[in-house]
């Protein structure tokens, strides 16, 4: 008896959990004026945007890896990104300087890439500049996979990390079946902020990388106040193809 009842009162408790997450998801972007700037779901395609403190992970982060810039404003910007056994990724667009985030987004599937169009209403009324915007995009295949964020083709892949402190960026490294076919550092001390990298798609011989899986693995060192700075690596693992720089 007591078994049934204990049964019972779990399954009561998960249905009442079940019923809690969408409303506090609801919560954390809810309906609002569209007139206004602050983080909320906007227009019939369930994206979020707006204006909101942004909580980055960490004292270092990658917050963007994407394909060139928009170039010029319009009444609707785009972003595409390629397309990896029919999982729709998963996107975010972020203005660090004005505290700008776009985010969830439904991406419609367009031939062998997902794309979205949004309104520049708050882009445009916040005065944001268009060579702010960071992205990223990934889809979980038992492991995150990142794919870039096309804006447009400009022949390489902009890196963007983020760090709340100074720091040293002492290795950068992308490899193939762990095998090191490109590596870069900026051995100087970067102010805190965000730090710009970039990769053409060839290897340390000026080889075109073919097209498959890579890993990114960066070590990097954080200034401490009244201690040794400290290690902050970051890894994960990319998918690259030459045609997407072009």
């Amino acid at each position: 008896m007591k078994k049934t009842i204990t049964a019972l009162n779990l399954t009561i408790f998960s249905l009442v959990l079940l019923s809690l997450f969408p409303a506090i998801q609801a919560q954390n972007c809810g309906k609002g004026d569209t007139r206004f700037s602050n983080y909320i779901r906007r227009d019939n395609d369930n994206r979020c945007e707006g204006i909101a403190p942004i909580d980055i992970a960490g004292s270092f982060s990658l917050i963007s890896l994407s394909i060139g810039r928009i170039r010029e404003m319009s009444d609707y910007l785009q972003l595409e990104v390629p397309a990896r056994n029919n999982l729709a990724p998963k996107v975010r667009v972020r203005s660090v300087r004005k505290n700008y985030q776009l985010d969830p987004i439904t991406l419609h599937p367009q031939g062998s890439r997902y794309q979205f169009k949004w309104s520049n209403d708050v882009i445009d009324r916040e005065n944001i500049v268009l060579d702010s915007l960071r992205a990223t995009a990934y889809i979980s295949e038992g492991r995150l996979i990142y794919l870039p964020v096309i804006f447009n083709p400009s022949g390489k892949y902009d890196l963007v990390f983020f760090t709340n402190v100074r720091s040293q960026i002492k290795e950068l490294q992308i490899l193939q079946n762990n095998k090191v076919i490109y590596e870069t550092s900026r051995p100087n001390w970067q102010p805190k902020g965000e730090i710009f990298l970039s990769w053409d798609g060839r290897t340390s011989d000026g080889k075109l990388a073919k097209a498959g899986l890579y890993e990114l693995r960066v070590k990097a060192l954080l200034e401490q106040d009244d201690a040794p700075p400290r290690n902050a690596p970051i890894n994960i693992t990319f998918e690259h193809n030459p045609q997407w720089l072009k």
